[in-house]
């Protein structure tokens, strides 16, 4: 009687620990490449909320400005700096006389509002100086 061969289904012990390391050098290589993007995903969403939360405290100090600078017309930038200037705020950063502008030599204040690493500024300037003078809009 010849010998038969019977042929076996499955895989035999060595595949099965070829297949294992391949997979393993294959997961490392994945998250090798991978592993920063999985670190960094949630930067643009700080970014985002950073922002959003900056542009507010700015739209404040501009519409507490534009009030006072309508309705008290000489006293608008020294309201806006007795409001929201403090030595432990690090959030908003006022300074006073940024610049000159014109012949008159109009008082001006720098705002910048920082959240994060975001930071958002305006100039605002004393351009009402009486009440005849137009009304500001933004």
């Amino acid at each position: 009687m010849p010998a038969t061969s019977e042929h076996r289904r499955g895989f035999t012990l060595l595949e099965s620990i070829i297949a294992i390391v391949v997979a393993g050098f294959m997961a490392v290589l994945v998250l090798q490449l991978m592993g920063t993007q999985l670190l960094q995903s949630g930067t643009p969403l700080i970014v985002a909320q950073d922002a959003s939360q900056a542009e507010a405290l700015l739209e404040q100090v501009q519409s507490f400005f534009l009030d006072n600078v309508n309705n008290n017309t000489s006293g608008a930038l020294d309201a806006v700096y007795s409001r929201y200037h403090s030595d432990t705020n690090s959030t908003i950063t006022l300074t006073r006389n940024a610049g000159t502008f014109g012949a008159d030599g109009v008082d001006s204040m720098a705002v910048v509002v920082t959240v994060g690493n975001v930071s958002f500024s305006t100039l605002l300037t004393q351009e009402r100086t009486n009440a005849s003078d137009a009304a500001v809009s933004f």
